[in-house]
């Protein structure tokens, strides 16, 4: 480019003094007007020759450069058609323009397809020129970020070094305390052999002789006592272990923080670690114009439960890409529930103990899931030659056993309904049919203890309706988690008690599951919450 100065760099067509104007940058180099105004669109001006970057002027425009001006005149052998002419004289004719490059030979159709593949080539350029602006802004963000880094690890390091100082100063104390424990062993021997010659004293001058010998060893004892209470415990140890023991929890938490969000930029869509095939990078990404605004969305609060009832773009991006869960501590065992979007409605599954996927936005399960009914909850039945489906539970009070329901279907407390089976159909055929499951312990029907007291204490309803959900067993007794669901509406006025939920959605999964056979075929392959409709 430098041996055709007369040329923009960025479109190599020629200056001139009116469309194409050569305007200066601070570094030296010149861009035509158009290809200037195109740059000047990102916010800064990137200098296509060396890649420095330019803040736009206040006045809006760089300086035109006059001399490239003139070396463009002088070799077109014209003088600048556009120089206004001086006071009380006439203007100069206009200068006849030297034609563009010869065509001649070229069809309308070749020369209109030149410019087409022309208008694609400098269309293709600037967006190399963006896509460098927008690397060259990253790197800046990276080189910021590695020097914080190094600002927090010389700070790590003057809290190592001050930790191996208190360190020293403990082992120096620890020598002075186990010197003095010597020193007390010595003494309680010495006290031992006193009290022998006391009570051996037979005649009055041994025993004047001995007292006296006791006395001194007693006045000795009583100065070394307050001696060492006004050594120990050491003042200046104690304040330095403390002191740095504060400061060195707080940076590592300023480290892992820092970290954290390091590593997250680092394994962006885009980046090396994406590119090398990463399974633990997300699938999906939501839209975004330039690496800045993927920054931004990588550097977001974590999520909310507003983001999650509100359904924001940023949460729902995340729960279509599978990347938002729920997480809970259970003795000291953090477990995670993962979000999904289901036809419009959001439901939280069953809580597992791996380890979280990479890339992910997590809330505390408390902030969405309610503490008891009334919601909704569900059950995933599969059974042989037949794919999961869902049956979906609302649990319309707060009820003893509908608190426990969902519980077992949250798996809060530890305990739930994963991989339980039906186990028995009541009333085959009849009006009165019903399942039965729940068993969570042996899945025969004898296990599936209480998780709640006083099951039996709640305000349970009746219903003669297919799809209600009620208490199988004497639910105050060890088996208070069993369930049934009725399949049949009753006739003649028939009811079930001890009613605490309705099937909403999926009754005739239910229906299905009681005519296969054997019933303790079909399983809970899934189970969880519904957070929202």
């Amino acid at each position: 480019m430098d041996d055709n100065v007369e040329d923009c760099p960025v479109c190599f067509t020629t200056f001139d003094d009116t469309l194409r104007r050569p305007h200066n940058l601070p570094c030296g180099h010149t861009v035509c007007s158009p290809c200037i105004d195109v740059l000047k669109q990102q916010g800064a001006v990137t200098c296509p020759t060396c890649r420095a970057s330019h803040a736009v002027p206040e006045a809006g425009q760089f300086p035109i450069s006059y001399a490239v001006e003139g070396l463009v005149r002088r070799l077109r052998g014209a003088g600048l058609a556009s120089l206004p002419a001086e006071p009380g004289k006439q203007a100069a004719p206009p200068v006849t323009r030297p034609a563009p490059k010869a065509t001649t030979g070229l069809s309308k159709s070749a020369q209109s397809l030149l410019q087409e593949q022309e208008a694609k080539v400098l269309a293709a350029i600037r967006s190399c020129q963006e896509e460098q602006s927008q690397l060259a802004e990253y790197l800046t963000t990276l080189g910021g970020w590695s020097s914080r880094q190094q600002r927090l690890q010389d700070e790590l390091q003057t809290l190592v070094d001050q930790s191996k100082s208190a360190q020293e100063a403990v082992h120096r104390v620890e020598s002075r305390v186990e010197g003095r424990q010597e020193e007390v062993r010595q003494k309680e021997q010495q006290l031992h052999a006193a009290l022998q010659s006391l009570r051996k004293a037979a005649t009055r001058q041994e025993a004047y002789e001995v007292i006296e010998d006791t006395y001194h060893l007693m006045e000795k004892d009583s100065q070394r006592t307050g001696e060492c209470l006004g050594v120990f415990p050491d003042v200046h140890a104690v304040t330095i272990v403390t002191r740095v023991a504060e400061a060195s929890r707080a940076a590592l938490q300023a480290a892992t923080a820092a970290a954290a969000a390091t590593q997250a930029a680092l394994e962006a869509p885009g980046t090396a670690a994406a590119a090398s095939g990463d399974s633990s990078l997300p699938a999906a990404w939501p839209e975004a114009s330039c690496i800045a605004d993927r920054l931004q969305a990588l550097l977001a609060p974590l999520l909310t439960a507003e983001d999650l009832h509100s359904l924001t773009q940023r949460a729902r991006g995340l729960v279509e890409a599978g990347l938002a869960f729920a997480v809970q501590d259970v003795e000291g065992q953090t477990r995670h529930a993962r979000i999904s979007l289901e036809d419009g409605s959001l439901y939280l599954h069953s809580l597992q103990a791996q380890a979280l996927p990479n890339f992910t936005a997590t809330l505390q399960m408390g902030k969405v899931v309610p503490a008891a009914p009334p919601c909704e909850v569900f059950l995933d039945l599969a059974w042989p030659g037949s794919a999961a489906r869902r049956v979906v539970v609302s649990l319309p009070k707060d009820t003893p056993m509908g608190r426990q329901f969902m519980l077992l279907c949250s798996g809060q407390r530890g305990a739930c309904y994963a991989n339980t089976r039906l186990f028995k159909v009541m009333s085959e055929g009849q009006p009165e049919e019903c399942v039965v499951g729940g068993d969570y312990q042996t899945g025969d029907g004898r296990g599936g203890a209480a998780l709640l007291p006083h099951l039996d204490q709640g305000e349970y309803w009746e219903s003669g309706k297919a799809g209600a959900v009620c208490c199988w067993r004497r639910i105050n007794f060890a088996c208070g988690a069993q369930f049934s669901i009725t399949t049949r509406d009753m006739q003649r006025g028939g009811f079930w008690a001890g009613v605490f939920g309705q099937v909403v959605r999926g009754l005739e999964v239910v229906q299905e599951a009681a005519q296969h056979r054997p019933i303790t075929e079909v399983t809970v392959v899934q189970y969880g919450v519904v957070l929202s409709q």
